[in-house]
Order: structure tokens, then C-alpha cells, then sequence
């Protein structure tokens, strides 16, 4: 047996603890999984070969890397990282689609957005509308056909509970105005929304532009682009229903009635408050997905095996093991679980979490979404307020 050999087990076979740039490696790799490099060639665009054969390609690069990283620290080691950069870097960008007509009419299509909010802002809602119609069914073929695992499931997270809600709100006041029966409508039923939608809009999406790291600006990218969407423009939506109320009543006597903009709107206080709308309408949304996970078994749907220990074959993921598999898992394990990372990353790579790790996770995503209600929402409340003020002076 080499010495290298020898480095890798101890004197009684049993397997050393892996290094630390060993489980920096096995993290990487588990995030990849997300990225849907196992498709065919002839899904993607202007790709050379089978994203399955540049998939395999890397998972050698990396193997190998392990395998000898003990072999001349330094210079070879910072040359091994920056070509495994480029080489990761490049497979993204080829499973993304990556070419000139997908970028151009990405580039093209913010570029109108931006137009239209500037030159009709009366009009962003029916824009936001039109292009949900486009980009949600087209995100959810991609998550269907997502490999390893189906991601249909991700569409009961919350900040797309939230996009879903304002689509079917804006396209009853749209189909009511059409047929007549829009004052069946109770006003008092629409101010509820409006401020359940403020909070919420204001709050918990307006942070998360600022502190996912998925949301991001890809022009050729639908996926990440419909991210960014659901993300940004409610809180643009929002924004016009605030700034010009008038225009979009002017334009739209029909179907809205904006009323209760003017009789003014309080942040805390009482249970008709917008923090309060924002809270119950955010509750509503946990207790189902607490339910669905718990009750509906959606925590043990990506799991790799069953309680016996046989193995699942899983097909759908869900938002949470995602979640779990890009480094949350690791976190909680060492701060609240008392895990080693070999554990942690054991478990992100059989998506076998348990309830305690669910219940931690869910509880921390209710600590910084009501941070963000009661906050950022208020503080964009308070801002709006002052500056309506001054226009008045």
C-alpha cells in the first residue's frame, strides 16, 4: 500500500474523516443537482454535446482534484480551482440555453417593461398579468421536466403562493368588469387584499430581490428570469397603485376602486391594519405548506430511501430539501443539531431530513418573513406616506 493510500484509512480500515476541501467538494457537487445538467442535447440550445457527458466530465475534474490534493500546494492548487470555476461556469450556461435570440429578447423585454412603467404606469398591472400568462406555465414545463428530480411542487413556496393569489385577484376584477357584476365586489373585500398585498409585496418581496441569491437578472435564462418576475414585479405593481391610483381609476373605472387610498391606511394597529392583512394572509399560506409537508408527506417525497432502509426512488423536490441542499442543512446541523458536516452532507445528498430539521427550517422562514412584513414593509409604507405628504404641500 503507498503512503497516499494509507493517508485515506486509518491502521484498523476504518475511513478517515474526509478533509475539509474533500467536503467542500461533495457540497458543490450536491448543488449541482439543481442546476438540471441531466437533460438530453436536443432540449437545449446550440449545445456540441450531451450535457449528461459534460456532467460526468466535471464529476471526474473533481475526483481527481480530491484524489490528489495533497500534490503540490500552491500554485497548482489555485490553477485546479480556476479551471474547475470556468469549467462549472460553462455547464451552467449551456443548461441554461444560452444564445443570442434567448438573450435579446430577455434584454429586449426589460427594456419595455421599463417603458411601460414609465410611460403608463395605469397599465403595469395588465402587463404583469399578460406576461404571468407566459412565463409561470413556462417555468413550470421546465420544473416538470427537471432532472434528477420533478420540480412541480416548488410552485407551493410562498412567494409564488403570493404571484398565484394577485393573478387570480386581478383576473376576477378583469373577467367581473367584462360581464358587469364588478360592484358584486364588496369594497371593504378589496381593501383587505390591497393591504394584505402592500405588506406583503413591500415586505417579504422586496427582501427577498435583495437576499436570495437566485434572484437574478439572466437575460437568456427563463427560469431565472421568471424568478426575478415574481419577485420584482409585484412590488412595481404595487408601487403604480400607490404612486398613480388616479391614473389607473381614470383608466380603469370598471374594475377598481381605490377609494380607501384616500381615507388613508394605518401600518400597525387593529386587525384591519396592513400589518395584520399581511400577517394572516402569510399565516395562511404556512399552516397549508406545514400541512402538505407534514400531513401530505411532501417531507419524505425526494428521500432516497424508505424508513426500512430499501431504496424510494424519489422523483419530485420540493422547495425545502432544495433549500436544505444548498447549505442550510449544514448550518442548522452545526448550530442547532449538533451534526458533523459529513453528516450534514450525507443527509443533503439522500434529501433525508427529518421533522426537527422542517420545523427549524419553517421556523426561522416565518422569523425573517414577519421581519420583513413588519420592517421593510413598514418602512416602504412610511416612505410612501411622507413623500404623498409633501406632493400635497
Amino acid at each position: 500500500m503507498s503512503s497516499e493510500q494509507s493517508t485515506d484509512s486509518t491502521a484498523d480500515g476504518v475511513p478517515a474523516a474526509e478533509s475539509e476541501e474533500a467536503l467542500d467538494f461533495r457540497s458543490s457537487m450536491i448543488m449541482t443537482q439543481d442546476w438540471n445538467l441531466d437533460v438530453d442535447s436536443d432540449e437545449l440550445d446550440d449545445s456540441p454535446a450531451t450535457v449528461t457527458d459534460a456532467r460526468q466530465t466535471f464529476q471526474n475534474l473533481v475526483r481527481s482534484a480530491i484524489k490528489y490534493d495533497t500534490f503540490k500546494k500552491g500554485e497548482a492548487d489555485t490553477v485546479r480551482r480556476i479551471i474547475e470555476h470556468i469549467e462549472l461556469v460553462s455547464l451552467k450556461k449551456s443548461a441554461e440555453g444560452f444564445n443570442r435570440v434567448n438573450f435579446s429578447v430577455g434584454v429586449l423585454n426589460c427594456f419595455f417593461i421599463c417603458w411601460v412603467l414609465g410611460a403608463y404606469p395605469e397599465h403595469i398591472w395588465l402587463l404583469y398579468l399578460i406576461e404571468a400568462v407566459y412565463f409561470i406555465p413556462r417555468k413550470f414545463y421546465n420544473m416538470w421536466r427537471a432532472k434528477p428530480l420533478n420540480q412541480a411542487f416548488y410552485y407551493l413556496d410562498f412567494c409564488w403562493f403570493t404571484n398565484f393569489f394577485a393573478m387570480a385577484y386581478f383576473a376576477i376584477i378583469v373577467i367581473s368588469g367584462i360581464f358587469g357584476f364588478n360592484d358584486d365586489i364588496q369594497n371593504g373585500v378589496r381593501e383587505v387584499i390591497f393591504k394584505a398585498a402592500l405588506g406583503v409585496f413591500c415586505g417579504v418581496l422586496v427582501c427577498a430581490n435583495l437576499a436570495l441569491p437566485f434572484v437574478a437578472c439572466l437575460f437568456h435564462d427563463v427560469n431565472t428570469m421568471t424568478g426575478l418576475f415574481i419577485h420584482l414585479m409585484p412590488p412595481v405593481v404595487m408601487y403604480t397603485f400607490v404612486w398613480y391610483n388616479d391614473r389607473i381609476v381614470e383608466a380603469w373605472p370598471n374594475l377598481f376602486n381605490l377609494s380607501y387610498l384616500e381615507d388613508g391606511l394605518t401600518y400597525y394597529g387593529g386587525t384591519d391594519s396592513i400589518a395584520s392583512c399581511s400577517t394572516a394572509f402569510y399565516f395562511t399560506w404556512w399552516v397549508i405548506y406545514v400541512c402538505f409537508m407534514l400531513g401530505g408527506g411532501g417531507i419524505d417525497l425526494p428521500k432516497k430511501f424508505k424508513p426500512d432502509g430499501s431504496p424510494a426512488n424519489p422523483r419530485y423536490d420540493t422547495v425545502f430539501h432544495s433549500t436544505m441542499r444548498d447549505g442550510v442543512c449544514i448550518l442548522i446541523g452545526k448550530f442547532f443539531r449538533g451534526r458533523s458536516k459529513a453528516d450534514s452532507l450525507t443527509l443533503m445528498e439522500t434529501n433525508m431530513f427529518d421533522k426537527i430539521d422542517f420545523c427549524l427550517y419553517m421556523f426561522f422562514h416565518m422569523i425573517a418573513s414577519l421581519s420583513a412584513i413588519y420592517i421593510s414593509g413598514y418602512l416602504c409604507f412610511k416612505s410612501i406616506k411622507r413623500t404623498r405628504t409633501l406632493h400635497r404641500l
